[in-house]
């Protein structure tokens, strides 16, 4: 269908009013000749194929210029005319209608009266310009037209796109009503009309998300997901949702934590934040630097990160970077050809970064890396390429980067010691992970989960901490951090007895019990301060946690914010 069809409706309207305006018949033909309307005696050619009349159109379609014939078939350009010697015309006007910049159509007056051209003649120049204003209207009537096609079509396609979105997407206006919603949605909420509001309620923090409850009519789900506030120039569109059922996307959670890294286990602020850029970046390829004390779980975090990837079906190379002697580092890392050296394998070598290829390769301890290795490290990250030991050609890899540290690179690079354009190469996500002292909410769940895995190990019963030995877990610094975690709870499980019911002070280390054997005789106020410390770390600091210590306490709830003042703890 050619343009000018698409606003048939407008067109008659238009030619109408040229017609009252001039006096004068009208008609309207678009570029592949189509008489698309016409008044007076032209009304009845309408939807005519116009090819074989249309000799001065074409001119005019091709020039872009008005045209008036003040005397048909004795004009020059009515000399080539065909149909010249049957023409009955005494005027005819030719005016292009123009689409970006294009002559889309023609606009042309056909003059049988003697009269009436006379009046046209002495009416010619304002006329004229009254045609071309007509013309320029049609011109942008097609483009509102275009645009609103075009805008249907996008919509279109913007709907199929988001129906494949797992998750339920809704757009309300500035009324809250629904303005679009996807299949996902409408299943949710088995919606059948968009007459009533949308309500949010309950928004808090989720990891990177934001739990809240939805609700529409009678029907009202508690979901984790996105809520965008679009600005005020993007028309009644005003907020974006997307979102899942609450339920399912924790116990996804769960799965993955299961799945990927048994020992991946949180329930601290500090920990959660450390997920929720785990679960940003494990959707590119972007480099990303861990660091962290030792023991805290890095390549743990790396892993996840692999394996939430698109490259969770590829290998997963780790290496660590301290663990190589000098010499051997770079045969172990680019490889090399059979007979590149003396001693080496005559069947050659792949080398850690050919191994990874199409996966990832986790460079722990990167820090003590040689200064020399480090520079062709740089040369892989920016060309991408391997140049195995004895080799004339490189190989193309496809490796994503994870590196990680306990040391500060920063300090290294001010010291000579590590390179800074290779610091940069490598920080460009970076993940820092706090050590097991400053999350004392995991240290519980992470003891249980130890103690859980380890008697099952040796098939003993399961026991429980005593609360000495918890207090003491709570407060102790844990310069091994989790590592260290995992082998005093091991230690333990093999010095319990068959009569032990619960694990105390003497299943501990020695250098633990040491440790606390030394403390000093505490006062009864510094003892029921350092009670209270505990439980604040074990369960929390919310309204509801200090329900729990005053209930675990045995006093009040008003007596224990009166004791939180009196020892300055904090009140969060």
């Amino acid at each position: 269908m050619n343009l000018l069809s698409e606003i048939r409706a407008d067109i008659e309207k238009y030619a109408e009013t040229i017609a009252q305006v001039i006096n004068i018949d009208v008609e309207i033909m678009s570029d592949d000749f189509i008489r698309i309307t016409g008044t007076g005696r032209l009304r009845e050619k309408v939807n005519q194929d116009m090819s074989r009349e249309a000799h001065v159109y074409r001119h005019v379609l091709k020039t872009g210029i008005t045209k008036i014939i003040f005397h048909p078939r004795e004009d020059e350009i009515c000399a080539t005319c065909p149909g010249r010697h049957a023409c009955t015309e005494i005027l005819e006007v030719s005016t292009p209608i123009f689409f970006n910049s294009t002559p889309i159509g023609i606009i042309g007056l056909i003059c049988f009266d003697e009269k009436q051209k006379k009046e046209f003649i002495a009416k010619k120049d304002s006329y004229v310009k009254f045609l071309q204003q007509i013309a320029l209207f049609i011109g942008t009537k097609v483009y509102e037209a275009k645009e609103k096609i075009m805008i249907e079509n996008n919509n279109k396609v913007l709907m199929q796109v988001v129906d494949r979105i797992p998750d339920s997407v809704i757009i309300t206006n500035e009324k809250e009503t629904i303005e679009l919603i996807n299949e996902k949605g409408v299943s949710l909420f088995h919606l059948t009309d968009y007459n009533h509001k949308l309500s949010v309620s309950s928004v808090k923090d989720f990891l990177d998300k934001k739990e809240f409850i939805i609700s529409y009519k009678d029907t009202t789900h508690n979901v984790v997901g996105d809520i965008m506030d679009f600005p005020k120039n993007m028309g009644r569109f005003r907020t974006l949702y997307i979102f899942q059922e609450a339920e399912k996307w924790k116990s996804y959670l769960q799965q993955l934590n299961y799945n990927f890294s048994k020992e991946f286990v949180f329930d601290s602020s500090e920990m959660k934040a450390v997920y929720s850029q785990i679960a940003k970046v494990a959707k590119n390829d972007s480099t990303v630097l861990i660091t962290g004390d030792s023991g805290t779980g890095k390549e743990v975090a790396a892993k996840i990160i692999h394996m939430t990837s698109h490259r969770k079906n590829e290998p997963f190379v780790a290496v660590n970077c301290g663990a190589i002697p000098e010499s051997l580092i770079e045969s172990e890392f680019f490889g090399y050809v059979k007979g590149a050296f003396t001693g080496a394998n005559p069947k050659g070598k792949i080398g850690f970064f050919e191994q990874a290829d199409k996966g990832t390769i986790f460079l722990d301890e990167i820090g003590d890396m040689p200064y020399s290795l480090q520079i062709k490290l740089l040369r892989v990250i920016q060309e991408k390429t391997i140049t195995p030991i004895g080799s004339d050609s490189t190989k193309d890899i496809d490796v994503r980067i994870i590196a990680a540290t306990n040391k500060n690179l920063e300090n290294l690079v001010k010291e000579g010691k590590f390179r800074e354009d290779l610091y940069y190469r490598l920080h460009v996500f970076p993940i820092a992970i706090p050590p097991l002292c400053d999350r004392p909410r995991d240290i519980e769940n992470l003891t249980n989960f130890f103690l859980a895995r380890y008697s099952g190990m040796f098939n003993i019963p399961l026991r429980k901490l005593s609360n000495e030995v918890l207090e003491l877990f709570l407060n102790y610094k844990w310069p091994g951090n989790i590592r260290e975690l995992k082998n005093i709870v091991e230690y333990i499980i093999n010095v319990l007895e068959d009569r032990d019911l619960e694990i105390t002070i003497k299943h501990l280390p020695p250098r633990m019990t040491e440790n606390f054997m030394e403390k000093e005789i505490k006062t009864l106020a510094e003892a029921e301060k350092e009670a209270i410390e505990t439980l604040l770390k074990k369960y929390g600091y919310s309204s509801k946690d200090k329900e729990k210590i005053a209930k675990q306490l045995g006093i009040g709830l008003a007596t224990l914010y009166r004791k939180l003042k009196l020892y300055n703890l904090a009140l969060k």
